[in-house]
């Protein structure tokens, strides 16, 4: 009988009935004479026995884990993604919408550690733009997503999307709207052909600046500012100055005149062009 067998029957019948064996390899009784406990002596032994035997041995081998594909796309710089980190805690759908936009038209993409932030926005809400989405993480990005079974379905959703070239060049569908209707509704707006014209964005400030929209000012003020053409910035000006000096008023035209300095900060971070517009500065009230 080996040594080992007479471990294993020391185990099995039990140290009140068998004794530790007295004759161990020197590497298997070292340190065993301090052990006055036989069960405690048996347990080791069982342990060094199994070290012995893995580190003496190939582990099991298994398939290669998947390989993906490499990305030819630039990651955006620090800058974008310092953006990037504010508008997706908490979401900002419209402006994360714009942030993946600008990426894919500048020809660049989304860093890796954020791909599940942005995952996640998406399945939660249908807002988020699933075809810039799958242009800004790219070909690895959707492949990524595809690994996990839980974003099945959006992973077959991007990857459609991924081929459609439409990413490449964002294009709002929208109606012809004229400033009667937007007095009458002003939510028309967000569905209007972009980009708005002169008068229609006058329109909206003005609706903004009178304090007719009350508490909702601040949600409509901000889906307007991710919206309103970045040249028309300066007549926010005009808007300060004619405004009702309401709180309420203050507050939406704060969350615009954010909105749109975030766009501004975005466009500079993935051109390196200075932003030309000064901030505005708000009205004492």
């Amino acid at each position: 009988m080996s040594v080992w067998e007479d471990v294993v029957t020391t185990g099995l019948i039990g140290t009140d009935r068998r004794p530790v064996p007295d004759e161990l390899p020197p590497s298997w009784s070292a340190g065993l004479e301090q052990d006055h406990d036989p069960a405690h002596a048996v347990l080791s032994l069982a342990a060094r026995h199994r070290a012995a035997s893995r580190a003496g041995g190939l582990l099991p081998s298994c398939p290669p884990g998947p390989i993906g594909p490499p990305e030819r796309v630039p990651v955006a710089g620090s800058a974008a993604h310092e953006i990037l980190a504010r508008l997706i805690s908490p979401p900002q759908v419209d402006l994360l919408n714009l942030w993946l936009v600008t990426a894919v038209q500048a020809g660049q993409r989304a860093s890796a550690a954020y791909w599940t932030s942005l995952v996640l926005v998406a399945v939660r809400t249908a807002a988020l733009d699933r075809t810039a989405l799958a242009g800004a993480i790219g070909d690895r990005g959707v492949w990524f997503v595809e690994q996990n079974p839980q974003w099945a379905r959006l992973g077959k959703d991007l990857r459609s999307r991924l081929s459609d070239r439409a990413s490449a060049e964002h294009t709002v569908a929208g109606v012809e709207v004229g400033e009667d209707a937007v007095r009458a509704d002003p939510e028309s707006i967000l569905a209007a052909a972009m980009p708005w014209p002169d008068r229609l964005t006058r329109t909206v400030l003005e609706i903004i600046g009178s304090g007719r929209l009350h508490k909702h000012g601040v949600r409509y003020a901000a889906a307007v500012g991710a919206r309103l053409p970045l040249e028309h910035y300066e007549l926010l000006g005009s808007a300060l100055l004619t405004s009702t000096p309401l709180p309420s008023v203050r507050e939406a035209l704060l969350a615009l005149e954010r909105t749109v300095w975030v766009r501004l900060e975005m466009r500079s971070a993935f051109t390196a062009e200075p932003i030309m517009a000064e901030r505005l500065a708000m009205p004492p009230w």
